[in-house]
């Protein structure tokens, strides 16, 4: 207790603590504080309402009673308060969960929501400028045309089940379902650890009333069984923070993740029906790996597994506050890495590829990220041999045999730039070059950092694969990879049943390599031929190949070129 004979006056910007014994907070605590912690042995009682901008905190073994009084956690663009608890106290009572959208799409848009309290509702979603639309879910969830449901629903959960129905959307897209009451495993309740996608402007303040939510939390999640419709795009959930403090995906161990994917993703909206998945697997990006409270995001049981779990612990939750400040700092990371973008339209998207022991050149639950693709139509991932595409790329070391091939998909034609937006650690003496072989340009990413190229209508209907590579050759071996490529003859090209290759004299090259892959990168033919003074010839059989756009790799000692050959 602080008595005077005058008046009292305690600021709102200060943070305010009790220890000891039992308490109650007193008619002086101002109504809004910068933050509240309670570190005490018995209960400490609000007298008051209270506002909190960065954090409540209950570390010992006393609650915070609120008595009746609201507690409310602010958010606004500057930041959103957390709540923690790092002892057996907690809050008890109803209190209030703001979540400001923090996203450059002020206008509709798709935000992924969960609710960091308990007993929440889809009303609760609710703001003075937004009113969820649910009262067509019957129609939605039954039709064979949901695009065509009028109203249009703007609250959906996600039931990964769905994607062996029969509909005119996309497999993926139909696990969306509206909640019902006549849906028991998607109800009007919003259970806590879920998430839901809600088509709500950037400009609306939701906040969420109930007790806060605090402890472990277990989901028993499903993939489709093999040999259902659709299997290839099962296994996805919508989870959500179930916290009222932002979540570090990097602390959900193994162990908490049981037969589920090392990645999650986390959307973000673009305008009121695209956006981006931001990708998270392994530590990369490092940026990536929180997610805010009252945030959703998508997780996937593996392949090959028809259950998962995912468990949410206390200590995976943030406690500092100014973890949400943007310019926040990591550990570096000494991993090589190669961080691609893909721009225009004014879209953009990421690739990552990076090299650590025991990831392989196919799919890896615990090193790679499955490319979720953007509704954006703006996509940008390597594409393996087996036709899986992915937006976080694990391969076991960087070397000049090292070849990612890449797949691109544009929402229109127009011209587009893939930008090597980070290169780092790479091993020494080794660069990052891009090739393109529909022009036949090599570029050093190093010392040419971004490379436009154009894409007709017809090119943007589908998913560009076998165009672009991005690949590593020794600094010095490459530096006239253009001139060298000029210099490598491919005849007759048009081609049928056979083409010769001819490559001038590579320092150092005692053999050639050359692969020819398809338009999925698939590597389809593979010959070598010795190389001398001379240069280095091959003559390679296409019988049995279709027709169509081929890319031809070629390895000379550590040099290697692409060039364009077409089979008729």
């Amino acid at each position: 207790s602080v008595q005077v004979t005058g008046t009292r006056s305690f600021s709102t910007a200060a943070n305010y603590g009790y220890t000891g014994a039992a308490a109650v907070t007193g008619s002086g605590l101002p109504a809004t504080v910068a933050s509240l912690a309670i570190n005490t042995a018995g209960n400490v009682t609000l007298s008051n309402p209270v506002a909190v901008v960065a954090a409540v905190g209950v570390g010992g073994a006393g609650n915070l009673v609120l008595n009746g009084n609201n507690l409310t956690l602010l958010s606004s663009a500057s930041g959103t308060a957390l709540a923690r608890n790092s002892s057996t106290g907690v809050v008890v009572g109803n209190a209030t969960v703001q979540r400001f959208i923090a996203s450059t799409n002020t206008g509709l848009g798709y935000r992924h929501y969960s609710a960091p309290v308990s007993g929440s509702t889809v009303s609760d979603l609710a703001t003075a400028g937004f009113a969820p639309e649910v009262s067509q879910a019957a129609a939605y969830n039954g039709s064979a045309t949901p695009g065509t449901t009028t109203p249009f629903p703007t609250v959906f959960a996600y039931d990964q089940s769905r994607v062996a129905l029969t509909n005119t959307f996309a497999p993926f897209d139909r696990g969306f379902a509206v909640p019902s009451a006549a849906t028991p495993q998607i109800d009007l309740n919003l259970t806590v650890g879920r998430g839901y996608a809600v088509n709500i402007a950037g400009t609306q303040l939701v906040d969420f009333v109930g007790p806060l939510n605090t402890g472990d939390r277990t989901f028993t999640l499903a993939r489709n069984a093999a040999g259902t419709p659709n299997e290839s795009e099962a296994g996805w959930h919508l989870m959500g923070n179930p916290y009222p403090a932002p979540l570090d995906y990097s602390l959900v161990a193994p162990a908490d993740r049981a037969n589920l994917d090392a990645a999650m993703y986390v959307y973000e909206s673009a305008d009121q029906y695209t956006g981006t998945y931001r990708a998270y697997v392994n530590g990369l990006p490092a940026a990536n790996r929180f997610v805010a409270a009252a945030q959703g995001f998508f997780v996937r049981v593996s392949a090959g597994q028809t259950s998962g779990t995912l468990a949410f612990r206390n200590s995976q939750r943030v406690t500092d506050p100014t973890t949400q400040v943007p310019f926040r700092r990591d550990a570096p990371d000494t991993r090589p890495l190669v961080q691609l973008e893909l721009r225009g339209s004014g879209l953009s998207d990421q690739f990552y590829a990076y090299a650590q022991a025991g990831a392989t050149a196919g799919f890896d639950g615990q090193f790679d990220a499955a490319k979720l693709l953007n509704p954006s139509g703006l996509n940008l991932s390597s594409q393996l041999a087996s036709g899986d595409r992915l937006a976080i790329d694990g391969l076991a070391a960087f070397t000049a045999a090292t070849a990612v091939p890449l797949a691109v998909g544009v929402p229109a034609a127009g011209t587009y730039t893939l930008t090597a937006a980070t290169l780092a650690n790479l091993p020494t003496g080794l660069d990052a070059f891009l090739t393109d072989a529909q022009t036949g340009q090599t570029v050093n990413l190093r010392t040419q950092a971004a490379y436009s190229f154009a894409v007709t209508a017809a090119q943007a209907s589908a998913t560009i694969a076998g165009r672009f590579t991005l690949h590593f050759s020794a600094r010095t071996a490459l530096a006239n990879a253009q001139a060298l490529a000029a210099a490598v003859s491919v005849f007759p090209n048009p081609a049928q049943s056979y083409f010769t290759v001819q490559v001038p004299a590579v320092a150092g090259a005692t053999q050639l390599r050359a692969e020819l892959l398809n338009a999925l990168g698939q590597v389809v033919r593979t010959q070598t031929a010795p190389a001398s003074g001379t240069g280095a010839a091959l003559t390679m059989q296409t019988n049995g190949l279709a027709a169509g756009v081929y890319t031809l790799r070629l390895h000379a000692g550590a040099t290697a070129v692409t060039k364009r050959v077409v089979l008729q």
